[in-house]
């Protein structure tokens, strides 16, 4: 079928593993990469053979390069993405796909424009149980859906703040917990589900960062239908641990550690409240989803499938419209809080750059008035 040929942009982190993973798929072959840091960029290069460079146009010059994966941080994803697109490369994005919706906006736009095909990394959707919920749901295992539920809690250090410059800020980072580490769970919460939020009411909070972002947030959110959810996320949290619980009416799912288990209901919630006697409860039989059998998990699935969407002509499993979806949950919670309102979607986008920019010039949480 013939190889796809990478340019990888960043390779100081996340970058360094795309190369390795590039390694391992049979559809895909990295050529160069590029970092302003000239020991890590010589670094990767040495170790996996590819040319490198410190200006990352030099890999949009070259023939030789059909895709660029981007793995900067987040504020350069926008820029990197539209150049990418305007010099005829394919673009794949680690996450978030962009600071604000609008930027998702913009990158989608010219990705069309140019006839390139533009995709996210969110390796989550390639996790061989997360696909088995997602096959439960899809084939109505759950029917009806009524609530649920994201909880994602894990742990930062200030060390880790501090060991880089754009971490931790509204003008490069964009946000704290919510875009950096639990946007791939926001992510994989709304695809799970399938429907689209209608609003939102949230609450976000700095409690033991010296970092100007959220290290705690919470929120309430109406989708199509009337299904409701609450999603609560943290970096001040050890243990830590990741819950999606989602009830309907046949079934209520509950991801954890993992793990899937469903308990069937019988009969369905519907019917058992309407026809079953004053104190009766309808019965629960759990049993736990096996999961799918992938060739590839995580990052390795994920640039395969992309490769194989340029090979085949179709999309990535993740389009940069999919990948605007979890961004603009992320900026519905962070415009509520810093409103102090409910905020409807989709998301006015000319508003929320307000918000966001008035937050970025204060340095600090606080309710914005415009």
């Amino acid at each position: 079928m013939g190889k796809v040929t990478f340019g990888v942009i960043g390779v100081g982190g996340i970058g360094r593993h795309h190369v390795k993973c590039m390694r391992e798929v049979e559809e895909a072959e990295v050529v160069a990469v590029a970092d302003i840091n000239e020991a890590a960029a010589r670094s990767v290069a040495e170790e996996f053979k590819v040319d490198w460079y410190l200006d990352y146009t030099k890999l949009l010059e070259r023939d030789d390069i059909d895709v660029i994966s981007i793995c900067t941080p987040h504020f350069l994803h926008c820029k990197m993405a539209i150049e990418c697109a305007k010099a005829g490369k394919h673009v794949l994005v680690e996450k978030p796909m962009a600071r604000t919706v609008s930027e998702c906006d913009a990158m989608v736009r010219e990705a069309r424009r140019c006839g390139v095909k533009l995709g996210v990394v969110f390796q989550h959707r390639a996790n061989p149980t997360i696909l088995a919920v997602k096959e439960f749901i899809g084939q109505g295992g759950l029917g009806e859906l009524y609530r649920g539920d994201l909880e994602y809690f894990t742990f930062r250090t200030q060390s880790y703040y501090n060991s880089g410059a754009w971490r931790g800020t509204w003008s490069m980072e964009g946000g704290g917990v919510l875009i950096n580490q639990g946007i791939h769970f926001i992510d994989l919460f709304q695809w799970l589900v399938g429907l689209r939020p209608r609003r939102v009411f949230a609450f976000i909070a700095n409690l033991l960062h010296d970092i100007e972002v959220e290290d705690l947030a919470s929120a309430v959110l109406e989708f199509e239908g009337g299904f409701q959810a609450t999603m609560q996320l943290s970096t001040i949290d050890q243990p830590e641990y990741t819950r999606i619980a989602i009830r309907g009416d046949e079934a209520l799912l509950v991801y954890e550690d993992g793990k899937a288990r469903v308990a069937v209901t019988q009969p369905p919630i519907r019917k058992g409240i309407a026809e079953s006697k004053r104190w009766e409860r309808p019965q629960v039989e759990w049993k736990e989803l096996e999961p799918k059998r992938v060739e590839l998990t995580g990052h390795a699935a994920v640039i395969r499938d992309f490769a194989l969407a340029v090979l085949e002509d179709r999309e990535p499993m993740v389009t940069g419209e999919e990948g605007t979806k979890s961004v603009e949950i992320v900026n519905g919670i962070v415009m509520s809080a810093a409103l102090g309102r409910t905020v409807d979607f989709p998301v006015d986008r000319q508003l929320y750059d307000k918000v966001v920019g008035k937050l970025a010039e204060l340095k600090r949480i606080s309710r914005v008035e415009l």
